[in-house]
């Protein structure tokens, strides 16, 4: 469930060392703080972007995600919210909701199209489910309505060895499973060396991520939700499995595309990714 849609992974380790501290920016509320990026056309419509599990924050990738997202940012004003700085013990995907809702009551967004990738969609799906009058449309990427009742070897491994705290392992399971084979072979050096640096913190971070997403579960409330919905998934995603984007489809009789022969990292291979969410927008208009 890796971080972001189309970052460009080849600057990833650089852009962790040295962030452009005016590309993120931090909200404060209840004596917790979520970093995001801000960018985009101010005034015109607005994006909000949700990223998934991630062993460290997006935030060390802020100057990639903003490159890659020049084509939205052109017709939109975009936010990406990180999660919390500091997850406590129990924090569930419906805390996570609550807690960007009051990101954006702070922030003054009082609607927005609200794109989630993997966890971020659990996140997107479940802040929609909360206050529909806030969310434009929906965009879903490679994430599932229904953890509970799918495969979570892929999670139960990540978990594993997220506690032993063997870094090298843990990078190279979650570049296995998020990406085809010939991405991570490509990436292989540059993905497992992203995760260098993680602090005692980003463990338990992940950790309280991955159990917030192995309870998660709102399959049958999907039909409540009235807003347009474009579901973008993977033929061979090896995470959340290609099922999971039909049963939404299915739940929801929403616009989907399924990419055949990519897995669960879709949203950094496929070229036209972003080109067919731009598409979607539009099309609502």
């Amino acid at each position: 469930m890796a971080s972001c849609s189309n970052q460009n992974i080849e600057t990833d380790v650089k852009e962790e060392e040295s962030v452009e501290g005016s590309l993120v920016k931090c909200v404060e509320f209840d004596g917790k703080q979520m970093e995001y990026i801000h960018f985009g056309t101010e005034g015109n419509e607005t994006l909000v972007i949700l990223p998934g599990l991630s062993l460290k924050s997006v935030m060390g990738s802020a100057e990639g995600i903003v490159n890659a997202y020049q084509l939205l940012a052109k017709k939109y004003e975009i936010y990406l919210f990180d999660h919390i700085k500091k997850e406590p013990q129990g924090y569930t995907i419906s805390d996570m909701a609550d807690d960007t809702l009051r990101a954006f009551k702070e922030l003054g967004i009082e609607h927005t199209h609200l794109m989630g990738v993997s966890m971020g969609g659990m996140v997107a799906q479940t802040i929609t489910l909360k206050d529909a009058d806030k969310v434009d449309s929906l965009i879903l990427c490679s994430t599932t309505s229904n953890v509970k009742d799918m495969d979570q070897s892929a999670l139960l491994n990540w978990k594993k060895l997220a506690e032993e705290k063997d870094l090298s392992s843990l990078m190279a399971s979650f570049g296995e499973k998020v990406y085809s084979k010939d991405f991570y072979e490509k990436y292989k050096d540059i993905i497992i060396a992203s995760g260098e640096g993680t602090s005692d913190l980003d463990y338990a971070n992940f950790l309280t991520s991955l159990s917030a997403i192995r309870d998660f579960d709102v399959k049958d409330q999907l039909k409540n939700i009235k807003c347009p919905i474009f579901v973008l998934g993977a033929g061979e995603d090896q995470v959340v499995g290609v099922e999971a984007s039909h049963d939404i489809v299915k739940e929801t009789g929403c616009k989907y595309y399924i990419y055949e022969g990519y897995g669960h990292g879709v949203y950094d291979e496929a070229p036209d990714y972003l080109s067919r969410i731009d598409e979607f927008l539009d099309s609502i208009k």
